[in-house]
């Protein structure tokens, strides 16, 4: 049976439905009545001359099918809310899975970098020594010279 909770939830959906089924109506039938069965079947009975209980046998169908309805909208909306999150869930694990690759390949070159010049100095101590010394000299005069003006 239709309740009057069914009626007021979805009541403009209802109300294209009601005046589709029942033509005889106008829209200003339906005026006051949103959410009021008794007052719903009695101005289509009034109309149409239809018995109370084919009405409502009439309103129960339309109501179930407007149920159905949104069952099968809210499981779609759950199919496609679903699929956006395995989406973004695969798009942050292929960025991770990136940034992870990244890092190895920066952690690899740093590594190398560092064997290069541990072997440098291993090799010629007296020539690295003396490189890094006249660097450092020449920071020295070109700081002192800016600190200068």
């Amino acid at each position: 049976m239709v309740t009057r909770e069914e009626i007021r939830g979805h009541w403009n959906e209802l109300r294209g439905r009601i005046e589709k089924h029942w033509n005889q109506l106008s829209p200003h039938d339906l005026d006051g009545v949103e959410g009021e069965t008794d007052q719903l079947v009695g101005k289509i009975q009034q109309k149409t001359g239809q018995a109370s209980t084919e009405i409502r046998q009439e309103l129960d169908c339309i109501v179930d099918d407007m149920s159905k309805s949104a069952a099968r909208a809210t499981e779609k909306l759950g199919e496609n809310f679903e699929n956006t999150v395995n989406k973004t869930k695969e798009q942050f694990q292929h960025a991770s899975e990136a940034a992870r690759a990244q890092y190895e390949h920066l952690n690899e070159s740093m590594h190398k970098g560092y064997q290069q010049a541990e072997q440098t100095l291993r090799k010629n101590p007296v020539e690295s020594v003396a490189v890094a010394f006249g660097t450092g000299l020449i920071a020295g005069v070109i700081v002192s010279l800016v600190w200068r003006r």
